[in-house]
């Protein structure tokens, strides 16, 4: 079990290395637990994602896509949300560090509205996958070249051991029964994969009273604290997951730099390694 209150130098030293650089330090590789610390923060990464030319926020980026979209499903095809610029940059390095490979399968579970698959895509990653409940991912950018599907996390077509690595961006937060997710996932990987979720969290022992009957694409809404994420986490652990670098959690923020639904909260991401 994790300790929040271990803070580490993960987020300054992430945070001063050059975008586009390939060299990468073992805490690179091995970074288990990061919270969003503040609105810098987010503004630094969506900084790093333009400069390296996966920043997707400006729907003219995506402007071939939009059409065929829009004909499909006679709506318009969502903007990136540029709150999850810490979420994309910083999953897609651990991605680079861990999988180096550019042939290495990738699914991103809740893909509607992924940045990350656009990323990973224009990357160079050939075998880009995603799967979510909403069917409209199907027609979602590059079609053509990453693999959508329509289906419940919990129960996916794919093959056993199919995936190097697997994301889950603010998934978990809506509903998803946490004990078949972690099943599937375990289904899904390679031994020794990687896992890299994130979900909405706060540390501060405020509580968040929210509607029970308020809906996200029709799934309820959740904000972890350190006991729920704790428990999140022991599900993976007890089916043989381990972390890659229980020196390396850093559960603590000061602020609270994301503004929803009347909620104030951050973001915290944890990469777990599949056993084998």
């Amino acid at each position: 079990m994790w300790t929040p209150g271990r803070v580490s130098a993960i987020m300054a030293a992430w945070h001063s290395r050059r975008p586009g650089l390939t060299t990468t330090t073992r805490r690179d590789r091995t970074a288990m637990m990061l919270t969003l610390k503040s609105q810098d923060d987010l503004q630094a990464c969506r900084a790093q994602l333009r400069e390296r030319g996966l920043d997707f926020s400006d729907p003219k980026r995506l402007g071939l896509w939009r059409l065929p979209y829009k004909i499909r499903y006679r709506v318009d095809l969502p903007n990136a949300d540029v709150l999850k610029s810490w979420d994309v940059a910083n999953a897609l390095r651990l991605i680079e560090a861990n999988v180096p490979d550019k042939d290495g399968p990738i699914l991103d579970m809740g893909c509607f509205n992924s940045e990350i698959l656009y990323a990973l895509h224009n990357l160079g990653y050939r075998h880009v996958h995603g799967c979510d409940l909403n069917p409209l991912c199907r027609w979602m950018p590059y079609w053509n070249k990453i693999a959508y599907r329509a289906a419940d996390l919990t129960k996916t077509p794919y093959p056993d051991r199919e995936f190097a690595a697997i994301t889950c961006m603010s998934v978990v937060e809506h509903g998803v029964p946490l004990d078949a997710l972690a099943d599937e996932v375990k289904r899904l990987l390679r031994p020794g994969g990687l896992f890299v979720f994130t979900t909405d969290y706060d540390a501060s022992g405020a509580s968040h009273e929210i509607d029970p009957q308020f809906r996200v694409f029709g799934q309820t809404w959740t904000i972890f604290n350190p006991e729920s994420l704790n428990a999140l986490v022991d599900r993976f652990l007890s089916r043989g997951f381990t972390y890659l670098d229980s020196a390396s959690m850093d559960g603590q923020h000061a602020e609270k730099p994301v503004h929803w639904n009347g909620q104030d909260y951050t973001f915290v991401m944890a990469a777990l390694r599949a056993p084998g």
